[in-house]
C-alpha cells in the first residue's frame, strides 16, 4: 500500500513545487521585489498545500470541528516555521551569499517540502484519521 502514497506525495510535491516556483517567477516579471513575491508565494502555496495533504496526501478526517481546528493550528504553527525558513533562507541565500535568485528558490522549496513532509506526518495530521 506505499506504493500509491509515494506516487501521491511525488505528485503534490511536484505541482506544490511547480506552483510555488512558477508564481514567485511571474510576480517577479511582473515587477514586485522577489522578497514581497517570495511572500505572496508561500502564503498561496500554504493555503493549497493544507487543502491537498489533508484531503489526498494523509486523508484525515476529524471527528468534529475541536478535532479538525486543532490539525489546522498545528498545520498553520508547522508551515509558519518553514515558511520562514523559506522566507529568510531565500533573502539569505540571495543577499548574503550572492546566489542567483531562481537556483537558490528551487533549492530551498526542495529543503522546505521535505521538512514539511516529515512534520506534517509526525506531526499535524496524526490524531485526526
Amino acid at each position: 500500500m506505499i506504493f500509491p502514497i509515494i506516487i501521491l506525495l511525488n505528485c503534490f510535491f511536484y505541482l506544490s513545487s511547480i506552483l510555488n516556483i512558477l508564481l514567485f517567477y511571474i510576480l517577479c516579471k511582473l515587477g514586485l521585489k522577489y522578497f514581497i513575491a517570495n511572500l505572496i508565494t508561500l502564503i498561496v502555496v500554504k493555503i493549497v498545500a493544507y487543502i491537498c495533504n489533508k484531503n489526498f496526501v494523509f486523508k484525515s478526517k476529524c471527528k468534529n470541528i475541536i478535532e479538525l481546528i486543532k490539525e489546522f493550528i498545528r498545520f498553520i504553527i508547522f508551515r509558519g516555521l518553514t515558511l520562514l525558513i523559506d522566507y529568510f533562507g531565500l533573502i539569505f541565500l540571495v543577499e548574503v551569499l550572492s546566489f542567483n535568485k531562481m537556483p537558490s528558490k528551487v533549492f530551498i522549496t526542495i529543503l522546505v517540502v521535505i521538512i514539511n513532509y516529515i512534520t506534517g506526518k509526525k506531526h499535524v495530521f496524526k490524531t485526526c484519521k
